[in-house]
Order: structure tokens, then sequence, then C-alpha cells
């Protein structure tokens, strides 16, 4: 074990129980600017800035009750401090080891300084571009990417970075692009690059889109970086190739281009907004919520606990109705997905994620018997839930509110579920309509 804490590239502290020091390796000692001697026996909160060693003491004690894999403080600002009194960025892992002496702690350290600058430098400016944005350095090593790499190559930002911008392109385009890189870096100015040439990318999950990839030189106090703009022109080329196809009927090719050039708009800007500005806050509040339940558990009443493992809840399951919302703006393109489905497992599910919105009323909600049936569980799940929602919203002037869900026979065959209330209704003249 010893050798690959040695060798391993960032700072490992190996921590005991107690917040003791008990193993570091040389990166710790490169670090923080100690010898190892200095280290081993103190406590951890030797390498934490003063202002910040009474909130690190309260983790210890709540890792080793969890006893899971994961990074300490997601979503705060962590720094270490040198033995000179200077602060650093850090970035820390955390894992468990089981020995004979109990468990041990292993903390592993990254600065991230560097990352820092070149966040504080780009990452307004590239955070708001339209396009893919990959900036590397000369030999071709990611240092930065944005949200629309991350969507549009399917990798998380930490996957890329550290990485050759090669792993992007398709296997066959790697030599020639070589010696594209190569040529810029002799003449680097911003212009396209393959010019002339079907340019393709490569997602994570191995499937290709043409691209179209125009690059810019950033000279920076550490050298030269090469900021490339992707666009993926999928559908530019789908509509060259329509028309290509079609000469003889151009004037019907290009009215259904333009058609359907603009529900795609149109839908890649629903989906941008659902997956992107919904999910991340979100994922913000769920996260910072669960945090709060596992690190101040013990300090809150029972009342607050409630309350947070409502967000929890409710978060959760906004994230469900966001993944049908997008599949439900794929349906036109994907087969609805049949199996056997349980309707009332659905709309006991669809109530209890609508409790909030029934605190401090009077309703009466009644279910009846709902057979099983062959659906798509997605758009069932999501018309019960937005019936009910519905039936909630439009009887909030009625004491009580009464909500019935049931099913009918139609006729010899077959039957329709429904959702009935008191609320205020609409003209049935205008039923057609809704």
């Amino acid at each position: 074990m010893g050798g690959l804490v040695e060798s391993a590239p960032d700072a490992i502290v190996i921590v005991a129980s107690d917040g003791r020091m008990v193993l570091v390796n040389a990166q710790v000692e490169r670090l923080f600017g100690y010898r190892r001697d200095e280290l081993v026996g103190q406590p951890i909160e030797l390498l934490v800035p003063e202002r910040l060693r009474d909130q690190h003491r309260a983790h210890p004690d709540g890792y080793f009750v969890d006893r899971v894999l994961r990074s300490t403080d997601v979503g705060l600002e962590l720094h270490g401090r040198r033995r000179d009194g200077t602060e650093f960025p850090v970035e820390i892992s955390l894992s468990t080891l089981e020995t004979e002496d109990g468990v041990l702690a292993m903390s592993a350290i990254r600065d991230i300084t560097d990352r820092k600058q070149a966040d504080a430098l780009f990452g307004a400016l590239l955070e708001a571009a339209p396009d893919a944005i990959v900036t590397s350095e000369s030999g071709g090593r990611i240092v930065l990417v944005n949200a629309q790499t991350e969507q549009l190559f399917g990798y998380k930002r930490e996957e890329l970075l550290g990485q050759t911008v090669d792993m992007l392109l398709p296997e066959r385009f790697r030599a020639v692009h070589d010696s594209h890189r190569l040529g810029y870096l002799n003449d680097p100015r911003a212009r396209p690059t393959g010019a002339g040439l079907t340019l393709f990318g490569l997602r994570r999950d191995g499937s290709e889109f043409p691209a179209e990839i125009s690059l810019s030189p950033l000279e920076t106090p550490t050298g030269l970086l090469v900021m490339s703009a992707i666009r993926d022109i999928t559908d530019r080329k789908l509509a060259e190739q329509t028309l290509l196809l079609n000469e003889q009927l151009e004037r019907r090719v290009a009215e259904r281009t333009a058609e359907l050039e603009a529900a795609n708009r149109e839908l890649e800007a629903f989906s941008y907004s659902v997956s992107h500005d919904l999910r991340a806050p979100l994922r913000a509040i769920n996260g910072f919520a669960q945090i709060l339940l596992e690190d101040y558990a013990a300090e809150l009443d029972p009342e607050p606990r409630r309350y947070l493992d409502l967000i929890v809840s409710n978060a959760t399951h906004m994230g469900q109705l966001v993944d049908d919302l997008l599949s439900f703006a794929r349906l036109s393109r994907q087969p609805i997905q049949k199996q056997p489905v349980d309707p009332d497992d659905l709309v006991r599910a669809a109530i209890g994620a609508h409790e909030a919105e029934c605190a401090g009323r009077r309703i009466e909600i009644t279910v009846g018997d709902l057979p099983p049936c062959q659906a798509d569980p997605r758009v069932l799940r999501l018309a019960f839930d937005n019936l009910i929602s519905n039936a909630l919203k439009f009887t909030r002037g009625r004491d009580p509110a009464v909500i019935e869900i049931g099913w009918q026979q139609l006729d010899d065959i077959g039957g329709a579920y429904y959702v009935r209330d008191n609320g205020v209704g609409f003209d049935m003249r205008y039923a057609g309509k809704l």
C-alpha cells in the first residue's frame, strides 16, 4: 500500500478516527511544506486554515459514521494551509480503509489553484457561449470546457480536463488532426479549422455528429491556449442532403425543411431549457438539503427535518417530471414503450408528491378500483400527475375539496380512468379546445 500512496499524483493523508494523521506521502510534504515527521501524529486541522477549523472538526465524526466514499463539502469552497501560512484552494476526496486497528479515513488532496484561475479568467465568457467551447494548451491537453461541451459530447467536465482533445474525435481523424493542430500553432489566428472538409465529433456513447469548428488563440501568462468553438451541424447536413435528393421538388422541400428546422429549434430550446435551466437548480436544492440532513440531522428538530425530507422528495419528484417532459418531447421520434402497469401505484405516488399543496386544506380524495393495463408508465404517470395537480388547483375555493379517481367501463372491451373534482369546471361548449 505504501508504494501506491507514494506514487499517487495527489497528496494523500490517512487519518485515524481521532482526527490525527497516521500516514502522509511525499506529495503532502511538497504541497504543504511540512516534513513527514512534523505531520504524523498531529491533528488534520493543522492543514486547515484557522478560520475553518471549527467547521472542519464537525465533519470527521459524521464521515466515520457514514463510512462512504464521497467528496467532502460538496458545493463549498475548500482551502488548505501551508506551513508558511499561505492558503490555496483544494479538492478533497475521502474513502475509508478497514484495518486491524480500526477504520481509517484516506484523504486525496489536490491543489486546484490553476483551475480556479482559469475559471475566473474564462468562465463567464465560456458559459454564456451558444457553442461548445473546448480550450486546450499547445500540446492538445484540455484545460477548460463549458456546459455546452458537456451537453454536446455527454462527458462530465472533470472527465475532460487533463485529457487530449483527440478523445472528442473519431479515431480515423486523429492523425490528420495532429497535423492540423501543429499547422495552427505555426500560424495562430482566428479561423475555421479543416476548411472544405467534413468534420465530425465523437460523443461518449460512441455516436458521431458532423461539426463546424472555429479556432481562436489565447495568450496567457502560462503560454498559448487554443479555444475551439464546436457546433453540431447535424440539422444543416440533413437539410443539405434532403435538398440534393429532391431537386425536382425544391419548393416543397424548402417548405418542409423550414418547418422541420422551426420545429427542431423549438424542441431544442425546450429541451435545453428543461435539462439545463431546471436540472442545475434542482440538483443544488436536492444536494444541499441532503447535506443538511446528513451533517446536521442531530441538531434539527423533527419539524425542520420533515421539511427537509419534503424538499428532497419534491426535488426528486420534479427531476422525474423533467425526465418525463423530455421523454414526452421525444415521443414523436420514439415509439410508446408499453408494459404492464399498476395505475394504483402511479396515482398514490402522484398524490404523495402533492402533499405540500394539500397542507392547511380540507380535501377528500378517494381512489377507486384501478385495473392494471398495458401502457407507457412515463406517459401515464405524467397524465395522472397533471390531472391531480389541476384538481387540487381548481378546487381551492371548495371546502371540502372533493377529488375522485377511478375507472369506468365504456364498452364491452375497454374503459377509461378518470379524475373528477368539485372545482370550478369549464364550459362544455369549449371542451374540444382543451
